[in-house]
């Protein structure tokens, strides 16, 4: 038979245990909240969460009261997590989201300060690969305009007696024989 002292002292552990619980489901909300997880991403981190949170909690239990499983323990367990969230949930969920925004900024920053950093080592390559490829960039647009002026010329020139020519030789053609459907 345990004394009366070792069972309030388990007691007061199972509470603290509780609070302990009640705190990683706080910290796992506002990682839920942080993160924006859709539907399936709610249930998988759901999962993993309660399934930490029992050996947790059972790893806990076996230190408190050597695992025993009795009223006192359940009560406990309730009880710490009822306190934690009247007493200590908002101010330490507001503490945690501050985190996630600081967190958040300064994965930011470092995003930022990286792409500096790798603008500024591709820029002399950058430079490089202007100077070789200007030439070519100009030749280009200076043979693309001149191609564009000629091909208009050209239409110009010749367009009506292409067409005339093109609609006298379609029906010389059409009567060959490889032109022709095969009749059924």
């Amino acid at each position: 038979m345990e004394s009366m002292l070792s069972q309030a002292r388990a007691f007061f552990m199972t509470i603290g245990i509780g609070i302990i619980a009640a705190f990683g489901y706080d910290y796992y909300r506002a990682v839920r909240r942080a993160f924006k997880l859709k539907k399936a991403g709610v249930f998988l981190g759901d999962l993993i969460f309660w399934l930490a949170t029992t050996v947790v909690v059972f790893a806990l239990l076996l230190k408190a009261n050597w695992g025993e499983l009795r009223m006192y323990v359940f009560l406990g367990l309730g009880l710490g997590a009822l306190l934690y969230f009247y007493l200590f949930s908002k101010p330490v969920s507001r503490l945690i989201g501050i985190k996630f925004y600081i967190l958040y900024k300064l994965w930011h920053y470092f995003v930022l300060i990286m792409s500096y950093i790798w603008n500024a080592v591709l820029a002399p390559f950058r430079f490089v690969i202007m100077l070789i490829t200007y030439p070519f960039h100009y030749c280009r647009l200076v043979s693309g305009k001149l191609s564009r002026r000629l091909k208009a010329a050209g239409k110009n020139l010749a367009g009506g007696v292409v067409k005339r020519s093109a609609g006298a030789v379609r029906p010389g053609l059409s009567r060959l024989a490889f032109w022709r459907k095969p009749k059924q």
